[in-house]
């Protein structure tokens, strides 16, 4: 059975950071995610995590920085990521090997890579998809030689984001993030499918989730609303049959709910009840 995780960059937007951990297990959440750890300190994070009981199931790669205060600041400054992006090695490099250090410390499975944006006349060159292929790669073999004995092998993702929301993101299709990863063929390395931007973009969510659970690459799931990127309630994203279609098929990990909520996070919950935890709080169970 999917598991919903409260994605808390975009849901309990009505409270301060601190208590969206303790709103997301009191509304029966096993697993929190949220685009950037950075601003925090490693050890209270998972502080907090252990006292909601909440696991940490995924969270973003840098966005870009090659220090730590510049890695706080990139994603205002408009950084996107930089697998794709020329001149970016150092600060790639930087941020997988801080990236696994979060992940390390919290107990964390999944990281998102984001891949960068480009200028319009760069989006096809075949040398940027060759140095994302080598960056990609390279950051797989980082991940598997940081693994610990005993614990979950950190697996890293890559997402095709559309470019309506995100103009010149670099990966946008599900075609290139499954071409990239059976290409590489890393074990580290795993597909993130948000259905919000793949409806977007290409259109039948549905069919896109059959693609991805058939390339045996699935590692996350996310889900909002088309139109609106609120609650996947209605629209042509239908959150509960998508999350029966993932039940039917087996799959066992996380789904996020990475959408704005059209009013309190909680009064819009109610679609979702079927998967959230009776009666709230309690322990996460492993990632698979």
């Amino acid at each position: 059975m999917p598991r919903l995780a409260a994605n808390l960059s975009f849901l309990y937007q009505e409270l301060p950071f601190e208590a969206r951990l303790a709103a997301a297990a009191q509304d029966g959440f096993g697993g929190v995610e949220f685009l950037s750890p950075y601003e925090w300190e490693p050890g209270w994070l998972a502080e907090q995590l252990r006292a909601h009981g909440l696991q940490q199931v995924l969270f973003n790669a840098p966005a870009g920085g090659g220090t730590l205060a510049a890695v706080r600041s990139a994603w205002a400054e408009g950084w996107r990521g930089t697998a794709s992006l020329p001149g970016a090695q150092r600060q790639f490099e930087y941020g997988i090997e801080l990236a696994l250090d979060y992940a390390q410390a919290l107990g964390c499975s999944r990281i998102h890579v984001m891949s960068g944006a480009h200028p319009a006349q760069l989006a096809h060159g075949g040398s940027l998809r060759q140095q994302w292929l080598r960056r990609l790669g390279w950051a797989a073999e980082r991940a598997a030689r940081r693994h610990s004995p005993g614990a979950a092998p950190i697996v890293l993702l890559i997402e095709a984001i559309n470019q309506q929301d995100m103009p010149g993101y670099w990966l946008h299709t599900q075609q290139q993030a499954l071409a990239a990863l059976q290409e590489i063929g890393h074990p580290h390395l795993g597909l993130q499918l948000d259905l919000y931007h793949c409806q977007m973009t290409e259109g039948d969510a549905q069919a896109q989730l059959l693609r991805g659970l058939g390339s045996g690459l699935l590692r996350h799931v996310q889900i909002a609303a088309v139109p609106g990127r609120c609650e996947p309630d209605a629209g042509a994203v239908d959150g509960p049959a998508l999350l029966r279609q993932l039940d039917a098929a087996g799959y066992g990990g996380w789904v996020g709910l990475e959408y704005r909520p059209r009013s309190s996070t909680r009064a819009g919950l109610g679609w979702a009840a079927p998967w959230l935890r009776p009666g709230g709080s309690g322990a996460a169970g492993p990632q698979p």
